[in-house]
């Protein structure tokens, strides 16, 4: 009898270990599959030139897909799963960073491409955690970031600010904003409500030296409502002259200078 029992309990812890459903990914593949298509995105984001139609975009992300042996179905019921199990998504958070510190460490870097990398030409900037919760119940109901300038900033730098929302059912105002060494400002806002990624670029003067980048997503929660936040990063790239225009749709203002300049 006691043999049996001892078997039950096993049988018992065995079911508790296997915390996902059958239809959810597990943490392990999870993770292995999130830190895929992290190193994807950054692919793109260093070869905006080979992927700048969506098609290949496409293809690169059903490439993951297909070499983890997932489907779209499987990939979007996890992250609803992984979205109503929050402390589950951290865990597999904190195994996608370990993946990727690992991968980093296994890469043998080019005399070229360290150039690259210390040049600052195209580098994540994120300073925070690339996963936020927003609750109505919590004291912040906001995500905001600030970063001053360093020696691999340059004059008409550009910022873009990416996250993924999950669960938005209300209208988040989201912003982002430079200063200027001469004491002016630019900022640009839109309004999201939906679901899915999302991304907002600055677009900084050629002609002014920046002293700090900021931004905040500011969300008008119900009681109800759990918002969030995910794989969150702002990609710095050099002033690109093709696209350099689009900053023109930007708003500016200036304060803290007196008349006389001073």
């Amino acid at each position: 009898m006691y043999k049996w029992i001892c078997l039950l309990c096993l049988a018992i812890l065995c079911i508790g270990c296997n915390s996902t459903p059958n239809n959810v990914l597990s943490q392990d593949e999870m993770a292995r599959l999130l830190a895929d298509i992290h190193i994807g995105e950054s692919v793109v984001e260093a070869n905006r030139e080979e992927y700048d139609i969506d098609s290949m975009k496409k293809a690169l992300k059903q490439s993951i897909y297909i070499k983890h042996n997932v489907t779209q179905e499987q990939v979007d019921t996890s992250f609803v799963w992984y979205g109503q199990n929050i402390e589950k998504y951290i865990e597999v958070y904190d195994k996608i960073i370990a993946i990727i510190e690992d991968d980093m460490r296994n890469v043998k870097i080019s005399a070229d491409d360290m150039q690259f990398v210390v040049a600052g030409d195209s580098a994540d900037a994120w300073p925070g955690s690339r996963y936020r919760l927003l609750t109505a119940l919590a004291p912040d109901k906001f995500l905001s970031f600030s970063i001053n300038s360093d020696d691999n900033w340059a004059d008409g730098d550009v910022y873009e600010w990416k996250l993924k929302l999950l669960n938005n059912q209300s209208t988040i105002n989201w912003t982002i904003a430079v200063d200027y060494t001469d004491g002016s400002s630019e900022y640009k806002n839109i309004l999201v409500s939906q679901d899915g990624w999302h991304d907002l670029t600055l677009y900084c003067d050629s002609t002014k030296t920046p002293s700090r980048v900021y931004g905040v997503v500011l969300a008008n929660l119900k009681s109800h409502e759990r918002i969030h936040i995910d794989s969150i990063s702002l990609i710095r790239t050099r002033l690109n002259p093709q696209s350099y225009r689009r900053r023109f749709s930007q708003q500016s203002f200036e304060y803290g200078i007196t008349q006389d300049g001073e």
